[in-house]
C-alpha cells in the first residue's frame, strides 16, 4: 500500500513507439480500466501514454465513462478544472507534433541515404551481405552470388521461370532461409517460380539501387558492387516480358468456381483455391492448396503433404449450395443458427469478436493474393484498371476490419450488438429464397453464397460453414436490395439483371457461426 492505494500492475511496451494503440500492454491496461481493476494510471510523462491526439481522445473518454483517473509524475496538472484539461490537451498536441517531426526528419534523411545508392535497412538481396564497419554499404557473398549466377543462367538456357527453377533444385542449388537484415523471418531454402522471378527482375544485382519517396519511384547507382552484367539482366527482363505476353486472358464466366476465397483447409488452415484439369470425361473443376502445389511445383520431391489435398467442384459446391437453401427457408434452422452464435459471444464476447475480425481479415487478405496473382498474370494487352478498382475497394475493407480490431481492443461494442435481428434477416433471406429451387447459372449461384457465407473449412470427413450473422451486412444489403427492385421469381432477364446487379457488392463480410 502506497500514497495513491495499491499498485495493480505495471504496463511498459519495451521498444515499442507510442504513435498508436497497437501495443499488448497498452490494450491490457485499457481493459483492466474498463472491467474496474483499475481506477488510476500513473505514467512517467504523458508522451508515454500516446503521442496521438485521436487514440488519446479516446482513452481520456473511456476513462473517464469508468471512473479512472489519470496522473503524469513528470506534468503537473489537475484534470478535474477545465484549465487543467486544456493543459493536459495541450501537453498531448507537443507530444503527437514531437512525433511527427521525429517522423519527417527520419523519413527525409532515409531519402537522402537512398539518393546516394546506400542500403537502409531491410531484407538484404541473396549474394549480397552487410559489412559490419560500414554501415549502408553491402559487399559480395561469394558462395551465394555464385547461385544468383547460376540462376540467370539457367533461366536464359531454359527460357522459362519452373524449368529453370526445377532444375536449379534438382542439381543442389538452394537458398539461405535466413534473411540477413529482414529480422527473424525465414524464407523457403528451395527455388519457385515467385523467388526466381523476384530475383532476376532486382536491380541489385547489377549495382542500381531503386526507391520511393513521395509517391515517385527512383534509380540510381548503388554503392555496392554488381553481380549480374548488364546485357544478362536485360536478356532476362527482356525473356519474362516475352512470356508473360504469351499467357492467355482469363475468360470471364469460364469455371467461376463459386468457394474461391472463402474456403480453408480445416488441416493447416491455409486456402484453397479452384483449379482444373482435363480428363477422359473433360474439364473437371477441384479445390486444393494453390500456394502450396505452386511452391513444390518446382521440386522433383514435394515437401507439402496434407490431406485433403484435392476436393471436388462437382461434389463440394452442390452440398455448400444446399446448406445455403436450408439456412434461407428454414426459419428453425435459421434461428438455431443465431442463438448459437449469441452463446459463443455472451461465454467470451472480445475473444470471439476479435477472432471474428481477425478471420474477416484472413478472407479478405486471401482474395487480395488471389487478385495480386491473376495480376500478374494479366497479358500486357488487356487493361488492368478492373483488377487494381476491386483491390482498391478489398484494401479498403481489410483497413475497415484492421480499424475495427484496434477499437475492439482499446474498447468497442460486442459481437451481440452486432448481430443480426431474425426479423432483418428473414426480409434479406426471402429476396434469395424465390431462387431456390429456381435455374440459376454457376455465376449467379456464386454470387448468392458470398451473400450468406463468409468462410467454409473443409476436412477429410467434414465441411464446417460460417454463415454470415452481421446486422450490418444484412441491413446495408437489404436496402441496397430494395433500391434495385427486386424481381419476380419467373421473370428470368429480370432475375439475371438482379444477379449481375447484386454482385457488385460483395466484398463486406460479417460475423459467422458454424453449421
Amino acid at each position: 500500500m502506497g500514497t495513491f492505494g495499491e499498485i495493480k500492475g505495471v504496463y511498459v511496451d519495451a521498444g515499442i513507439s507510442a504513435k498508436d494503440m497497437k501495443r499488448p500492454k497498452l490494450i491490457e491496461l485499457l481493459r483492466a480500466v474498463r472491467t474496474g481493476e483499475i481506477d488510476l494510471i500513473m505514467v512517467t510523462e504523458i508522451s508515454r501514454l500516446s503521442r496521438n491526439m485521436k487514440d488519446f481522445i479516446e482513452m481520456w473518454d473511456m476513462m473517464r465513462a469508468h471512473g479512472c483517473r489519470f496522473s503524469s509524475l513528470r506534468e503537473d496538472f489537475d484534470t478535474t478544472t477545465a484549465a487543467g484539461e486544456m493543459v493536459l490537451f495541450q501537453l498531448m498536441n507537443l507530444a503527437q507534433f514531437e512525433r511527427k517531426q521525429t517522423s519527417e526528419r527520419v523519413e527525409a534523411n532515409v531519402a537522402v541515404r537512398a539518393a546516394r545508392g546506400l542500403y537502409n535497412g531491410g531484407m538484404v538481396p541473396i549474394g549480397f551481405q552487410t559489412i559490419p564497419d560500414r554501415a549502408g554499404y553491402l559487399e559480395i557473398d561469394q558462395e551465394m552470388a555464385e547461385t544468383v549466377r547460376m540462376a540467370f543462367t539457367t533461366f536464359l538456357r531454359e527460357g522459362s521461370l519452373a524449368p529453370a527453377a526445377k532444375w536449379l533444385n534438382d542439381n543442389g542449388y538452394s537458398l539461405r532461409k535466413q534473411m540477413e537484415g529482414g529480422g527473424s523471418l525465414r524464407r523457403v531454402d528451395h527455388f519457385t517460380v515467385d523467388n526466381l522471378q523476384a530475383m532476376l527482375r532486382n536491380k541489385a544485382y547489377v549495382g542500381r539501387k531503386v526507391f520511393s519517396h513521395r509517391g515517385e519511384t527512383k534509380e540510381v547507382n548503388a554503392v555496392w558492387p554488381a553481380i549480374i552484367d548488364e546485357v544478362t539482366f536485360q536478356r532476362s527482363g527482356q525473356t519474362l516480358d516475352k512470356n508473360r505476353r504469351r499467357l492467355k486472358p482469363h475468360k470471364a464466366g469460364k469455371m467461376p468456381y463459386a468457394l474461391t476465397g472463402i474456403l480453408f483447409c480445416k488441416t493447416c488452415r491455409n486456402n484453397m483455391s479452384g483449379k482444373s484439369a482435363t480428363g477422359n470425361g473433360g474439364k473437371v473443376g477441384y479445390y486444393e492448396h494453390i500456394w502450396a502445389t505452386k511452391r513444390d511445383s518446382t521440386l522433383s520431391k514435394k515437401m507439402f503433404h496434407c490431406e485433403p489435398h484435392r476436393i471436388p467442384a462437382k461434389k463440394l459446391e452442390p452440398f455448400v449450395f444446399e446448406k445455403i437453401a436450408e439456412f434461407m427457408t428454414d426459419e428453425v434452422f435459421a434461428k438455431r443458427v443465431f442463438e448459437k452464435v449469441r452463446g459463443h459471444y455472451q461465454a467470451n464476447p472480445e475473444r470471439k469478436e476479435i477472432e471474428r475480425l481477425k478471420s474477416k481479415s484472413s478472407g479478405v487478405n486471401s482474395q487480395i493474393e488471389a487478385l495480386s496473382e491473376r495480376l500478374a498474370e494479366l497479358p500486357r494487352e488487356i487493361s488492368p484498371a478492373p483488377i487494381y478498382r476491386q483491390l482498391e475497394r478489398l484494401q479498403q475493407v481489410r483497413a475497415e476490419h484492421e480499424e475495427a480490431l484496434s477499437s475492439l481492443k482499446a474498447g468497442g461494442s460486442s459481437g451481440v450488438d452486432r448481430l443480426v435481428s431474425l426479423q432483418t434477416y428473414s426480409d434479406f433471406a426471402a429476396l434469395y429464397r424465390r431462387f431456390v429451387g429456381q435455374t440459376v447459372d454457376a455465376n449467379q449461384r456464386k454470387q448468392m453464397i458470398q451473400k450468406f457465407v463468409r468462410r467454409i473449412d473443409v476436412g477429410t470427413d467434414s465441411v464446417k460453414i460460417h454463415f454470415i450473422v452481421d446486422k450490418d451486412h444484412f441491413t446495408r444489403e437489404l436496402k441496397l436490395a430494395v433500391v434495385r427492385g427486386a424481381p419476380g421469381h419467373k421473370d428470368v432477364a429480370a432475375v439475371s439483371k438482379f444477379f449481375r446487379n447484386a454482385g457488385s457488392n460483395t466484398l463486406t463480410i460479417g460475423d459467422s457461426t458454424r453449421s
